[in-house]
């Protein structure tokens, strides 16, 4: 069992894993694989790093462990919009009966069953941008995976065409909350939050006069039944939405494109639709947009007969989980009939992503498109990564040039 209650080391005598280091920056699932045949928890800058599959997927429920909280961005000197934006609207940095309260409000107006049927449109959103490829080349990035999620998602809560830009801008530059160092940014984040916040609260105070067919209309409805929520809370809650909506599923599909692409599976969506779920998946697995996530431990915990104190920044890798070869047979290699799923990358518990199913419809209707319109697709030019060491991880550019069938 990965935890447990003998402890027979310290941290100081783990093996130390330089996220920093240039090989890191070049060839960082290389430096983990390597890593966890020496062990599966080592030390970093970020903090303790847990690699292997069954003790990551065993923490992230760990009911000892919390999330991050606002309280790190305080210590951090982080501006006013960001604290708020933590404590009022983040769910992923809240704990206990606030968390279950904002949840619970968010589920009742964000149902699965709604997303989903919403599949044929978003077909459509995804026929529009592509119809605009007429030259045979593309930057993926720029021409679907980043204004696709974000036009999905305005129509979803009602937030007019014309002003679908400053949501791609603002929600765009929210990737740096990701960012290893965090504090540069923050005049960036700051910008960003300030702008969709205060349109988000100027639509709120706009729909509690004049309801729609929309999620804004739909939360404020069922707090009638769910539970009240502050402004603050609904506003930032919002913000929430739309940054966890844009930048995470930007980085993801573009991701999967690349690894459908390298392993030549392409034309097999095309032959047969019906695996583009299992792509999905083994995207998800592959490239993993979130590279870890982080722990909090309220009480002393031993993790591979380490002692772990409170206060302490546990870093369940995803990376590096979801390519153990203890769990995953040749996890390197991408599979269509791959039977073990990859269960992770939408969190579990309480903590489970509320938009995991928008995402994953998302990607499976955008996946079917593209591979139904398009052939030949190859990478044009090497992709533009963002950082490893970050939290989230993708193509920043990705050039293609493809055929029409």
């Amino acid at each position: 069992m990965g935890a447990n209650n003998i402890s027979t080391r310290k941290e100081s005598d783990l093996p130390f894993l330089d996220v920093l280091s240039d090989e890191f920056e070049r060839e960082s699932l290389d430096v983990l694989r390597e890593a966890l045949t020496e062990g599966p928890v080592h030390r970093s800058r970020r903090g303790v790093e847990v690699l292997d599959y069954a003790t990551v997927s065993e923490l992230i429920t760990d009911p000892r462990l919390d999330s991050q909280s606002a309280s790190v961005y305080e210590r951090m000197g982080g501006p006013k919009s960001l604290i708020e934006f933590a404590d009022e609207g983040l769910l992923v940095a809240m704990n206990g009966d606030k968390h279950r309260r904002i949840r619970r409000v968010l589920s009742a107006g964000f149902r699965v069953r709604s997303v989903i049927e919403r599949r044929d449109d978003m077909g459509v959103t995804a026929s529009a941008l592509t119809d605009q490829w007429v030259n045979g080349r593309c930057d993926f990035v720029a021409d679907f995976s980043s204004p696709f999620p974000m036009r999905v998602l305005c129509e979803l809560l009602g937030i007019p065409s014309q002003d679908i830009w400053i949501f791609t801008a603002a929600a765009t530059e929210l990737h740096l909350l990701a960012a290893v160092p965090l504090a540069p940014h923050f005049p960036r984040i700051d910008a960003a939050l300030r702008t969709l916040a205060e349109y988000v609260t100027e639509l709120v105070a706009t729909r509690k006069k004049r309801p729609e067919r929309d999620v804004i209309s739909s939360l404020i409805a069922v707090q009638d039944t769910e539970g009240k929520l502050t402004d603050a809370e609904l506003a930032w809650s919002l913000v929430n939405l739309i940054f966890a909506g844009q930048d995470t599923t930007r980085y993801q599909l573009a991701s999967a494109v690349l690894e459908l692409v390298q392993h030549n599976a392409w034309d097999r969506l095309h032959d047969d639709p019906s695996l583009v779920p299992a792509a999905v998946d083994e995207a998800l697995r592959m490239r993993p947009v979130t590279r870890f996530v982080v722990r909090i431990p309220r009480e002393p915990i031993v993790i591979h007969d380490v002692r772990v104190e409170p206060g302490r920044r546990i870093i369940l890798n995803l990376l590096s989980a979801s390519h153990d070869p203890s769990r995953f047979a040749d996890p390197g290699r991408l599979r269509l009939d791959r039977a073990e799923r990859y269960d992770l990358p939408f969190g579990w518990g309480m903590h489970h992503c509320l938009g995991a199913a928008l995402a994953r419809t998302e990607m499976e209707a955008a996946l079917t498109l593209l591979t139904s319109r398009f052939t030949d697709v190859q990478i044009a030019e090497a992709p533009q990564m963002t950082a490893p060491a970050g939290m989230l991880h993708g193509p920043e550019k990705l050039s293609l040039t493809f055929q029409h069938r």
